[in-house]
């Protein structure tokens, strides 16, 4: 297409009708002229020019005042402003190096948040029917008020039956303990691994969760009894490129085979609904269990009809509530006044909920704030710093907008000129920050433990969103410098006067304020939280947890002949003493109710832990009276141990001997304990009854002494490979299971720590070029002082205190605002450390020191220069 050809359509998309044919008489004549003056060569260049320069013209808006005819210098004038821009780049390395490092460690960092954060908050919403889908949780209402993720069996099958509005229910269960799967191929050795992530499910989640199947028939993969659905993932580590479907895997725990009915991929999209693999529901044993109603042991999730809302369903609950637990025998005012029920939108799961039996660990809504005001926080230091260094910098081009000024270039025609340049720089950084996007986002994953890829940027609206995010840096961060420059007097301009004391200082000065503000901000947040972390590490939880190792009891061999492995394990003299428990400090205890005998109105609802007279000297739990366990007998009671927090919630003031009734059984207790610590410090201790019943027992408690760990750890899983060769050896360090309880708090504050340093690093790189600066504009009044027998530290002193009073100034704001931001994330722990002065103080001393380290380099640098050469400096 022939230049003539296509500007004309150019214009007829950019031009307003009544206008067009005058504008391409303009555009038209202008080629001809061309083409006679000096050739079709030259022309077709010329003509590109000013189609470019008329698009530009009408996009500024002048379309309908200045240009009725194109304006023929305004193309050439377009490609002055890129060399001069492209010279100007070259002529101050130094300041553009630092300006396009600043602007790009701040725009990788908020990329990178901002792709943490978007990440966050897709969770669920990729679900076709995700605006309809809910899960069903309970709440007992009382003194010690619970609310549960995981609810009856039977509760979502009679809410449908009841609620009309209810489409569909699916119900999913953990088998516990977790499984042992094995798959023996033809001719080779049995693959036997354990499984944590899994789940019986109803073939209805295949529909209302758009299960992606890659392979089998989704219409009766989870109808069929003994039926299991894999992951692609779980399928290649049983089978590796074998066909999967029709093989049989073996459930080693229940010795049951199971027939691989189908594979489905990953969801693309985060989800709270994690698994290897599912169960088909027809194939889960305990039916009994199927109609209890008083047992949370299952996730019910209901499908809305999408003619009802949420509110039309919750508004029948409670109605069905009370004929639900009538069944048991329970009356109207009694289940109304403990317990409620209540539907969470599936998309509120992973950042709303803290419930008792989450399927897995959830993210926190305030952790989304804090990285989003983080996001926010480091790209205004970057803009801030973008602004301080292009004001600075202005002062060198004083004379370059005089002359333009003399010559006719209206405040306009500069301030375009600038926000073009202001946009160079931008785009210059953005490139540069997306390369380092890439080179930390696989340090960014360990740090947060995400699963971010640089693919995942390259989309369409994350590729809008970085022009606009570079669009909207460059006009706010340009916009203020361009506007400053093209107001330049041009007598003013001309003579050079590039005076501190200016209408800008304030602004620059307040700036510089806000920068160092942030930057106090986030290391004493740094600090906060990690003396948190540390205090979660150090405090003493009322156990001993060193040098503790858990095995897994898996399979009845195991449960048959614990006595006869705990006997071979003490054989080794690194082990004194084998226990016996039933859920480790750490994981979540079961609750029950237990009640007085002859106090029905004290009953309350506590935590269970199931033991044998070793546990106590295993975890050395403090007796503070009564008796530990001894070897069971014959009693008529069950002994029990119970912690303070029990004595004083069911209110016994002679505990030792009181009969208590649990589990429809009776039980006398025989000692108390010291309060400790065995859930997480999030929550303040709990009343907890331990039990002596060491059949109800899943670990082996390992106490090791010595510095052996390998070879004692290497010991255990020969003897138990020995005495039980079908079970599976599996094996935990109690300290660092404890320690992971934190992993989330744990990876904010690394991720805090990194984006303080860079906060501090992207406001020490505008001090630095503000310091040369000042220092070149007092260069000859360094020389003077220097001849009249100034010292270096007095010249430094002069050029650093200005900077450092700022500084100050900013450490001053901003501490309170951090003091008061760091105590509302303290009061979300039961048990958190004092906030203190000293803390404060670090803070700024470490500020401080970090902004004279910048200032100095420039500072000495400036004092030591030759008096003659400062004085003859222009």
């Amino acid at each position: 297409m022939k230049p003539p050809q296509l500007a004309d359509r150019l214009l007829t998309f950019f031009c307003a009708p009544h206008r067009l044919e005058e504008v391409q008489g303009d555009l038209h004549e202008e080629f001809a002229y061309q083409v006679r003056r000096v050739g079709e060569r030259r022309a077709r260049g010329r003509y590109w020019w000013d189609v470019l320069g008329f698009i530009l013209s009408f996009a500024t808006g002048k379309r309908s005042r200045e240009y009725s005819t194109i304006d023929r210098t305004n193309p050439m004038m377009i490609r002055n402003y890129f060399k001069i821009a492209w010279r100007n780049l070259l002529r101050y390395r130094l300041n553009s190096t630092l300006t396009i490092t600043g602007l790009a460690l701040g725009l990788a960092c908020g990329l990178l948040i901002i792709l943490h954060v978007k990440e966050e908050l897709r969770y669920d919403k990729g679900f076709a029917k995700a605006d309809r889908i809910y899960r069903i949780n309970s709440e007992n209402i009382g003194e010690k008020s619970r609310r549960w993720a995981a609810t009856s069996p039977i509760l979502g099958i009679e809410m449908k039956q009841a609620i009309p509005a209810i489409q569909t229910v699916v119900r999913f269960h953990r088998p516990y303990p977790d499984r042992v799967f094995s798959y023996t191929p033809a001719g080779h050795e049995p693959r036997q691994f354990e499984e944590k992530k899994g789940f019986y499910a109803d073939s209805t989640a295949v529909d209302v969760f758009d299960l992606p199947f890659v392979k089998g028939d989704r219409r009766t993969a989870l109808k069929q009894q003994n039926a299991i659905v894999l992951t692609e993932a779980m399928a290649k580590k049983y089978f590796g490129n074998d066909e999967p479907l029709g093989k049989l895997i073996q459930d080693d725990l229940d010795k049951r085979p199971l027939t691989v009915t189908g594979v489905v991929s990953d969801f693309p999209f985060p989800t709270h609904l994690q698994f290897d693999y599912l169960i088909s529901m027809t194939t889960y044993a305990d039916k009994e269990s199927l109609t209890n109603r008083g047992w949370s042991g299952f996730y019910n999730y209901v499908l809305l009809n999408s003619q009802v809302s949420r509110s039309d369903v919750e508004q029948r609950i409670p109605e069905f509530m009370v004929k639900f637990y009538e069944a048991k025998g329970e009356n109207r005012n009694e289940i109304l006044a403990t317990r409620k029920t209540h539907l969470q939108p599936i998309t509120e799961i992973h950042l709303h909920s803290k419930l008792e039996k989450e399927m897995g660990p959830n993210g926190d809504i305030l952790y989304v704030y804090v990285f989003s005001v983080a996001a926010l926080f480091i790209l205004l230091v970057a803009s801030v710093n973008f602004i301080n260094m292009a004001t600075a910098q202005a002062f060198n081009r004083m004379k370059e907008v005089g002359v333009r000024k003399v010559l006719g270039a209206r405040k306009e025609q500069l301030l375009k000129q600038f926000l073009g340049e202001s946009f160079l720089l931008t785009l210059t950084a953005s490139v540069v920050a997306l390369l380092v996007f890439w080179v930390a986002i696989p340090f960014y994953n360990e740090f947060t433990a995400k699963n971010l890829h640089f693919s995942q940027l390259v989309t369409p609206s994350n590729g809008l969103i970085m022009l606009l995010l570079a669009g909207l840096i460059s006009l706010v961060a340009g916009l203020y410098p361009a506007w400053f420059i093209s107001g330049f007097e041009p007598v003013t301009s001309l003579k050079g006067n590039r005076s501190p004391v200016s209408s800008v200082t304030l602004v620059r000065k307040g700036l510089i304020v806000f920068q160092f503000a942030v930057s106090v901000f986030m290391i004493f947040s740094t600090i906060v939280v990690y003396r948190q972390m540390r205090f979660f590490q150090n405090k003493k939880l009322g156990f001993d947890q060193e040098q503790v190792v858990a095995v897994k009891l898996y399979g009845r061999e195991m449960h048959e002949k614990r006595n006869t492995i705990e006997n071979e394990l003490l054989k080794n003299p690194a082990i004194t003493d084998v226990a016996l428990i039933s859920v480790l400090p750490g994981d979540r205890f079961s609750t029950d109710m237990i009640t007085p005998v002859g106090k029905a109105g004290d009953a309350s609802q506590m935590r269970f832990m199931w033991a044998d007279e070793h546990t106590l000297p295993v975890l050395k739990i403090g007796l503070k009276t009564g008796r530990n366990f001894v070897r069971k007998t014959n009693n008529a009671h069950f002994p029990i141990i119970l912690n303070e927090a029990a004595v004083k919630a069911l209110k016994l003031t002679e505990p030792i001997g009181q009969k208590l009734v649990s589990y429809g059984d009776t039980g006398e207790v025989v000692g108390v304990v010291n309060d400790f610590h065995f859930a997480s410090l999030h929550t303040a201790v709990e009343p907890l009854v331990v039990v002596q019943y060491p059949d109800q027992a899943n670990y082996f408690l390992l106490k090791i002494h010595g510095d052996k760990l390998p070879e004692t750890v290497q010991f255990a899983r020969s003897t138990l490979s020995r005495l039980s060769p079908e079970s599976l050896f599996s094996y935990t360090f109690l300290d660092e299971k404890l320690a992971r309880l934190y992993d989330s708090e744990q990876r904010v504050g690394h991720v805090l720590n990194v984006f303080a340093v860079f906060a501090i690093f992207i406001s020490c790189l505008g001090l630095f070029s503000l310091s040369a600066y000042a220092a070149q504009l007092r260069t000859k009044e360094v020389g003077i002082r220097k001849v009249l027998g100034a010292t270096v530290s007095g010249v430094v002193i002069l050029l650093s205190k200005d900077f450092l009073r700022l500084v100050v100034i900013a450490t001053l704001l901003a501490s309170p605002l951090a003091w008061w931001a760091m105590g509302q994330w303290l009061n979300g722990f039961a048990y958190a450390i004092e906030m203190e002065w000293w803390m404060l103080a670090l803070t700024g001393v470490l500020t401080v020191a970090v902004a004279v380290l910048t200032i100095s380099f420039q500072s000495i640098k400036a004092a030591l220069m030759n008096p003659v050469k400062s004085l003859k400096s222009e």
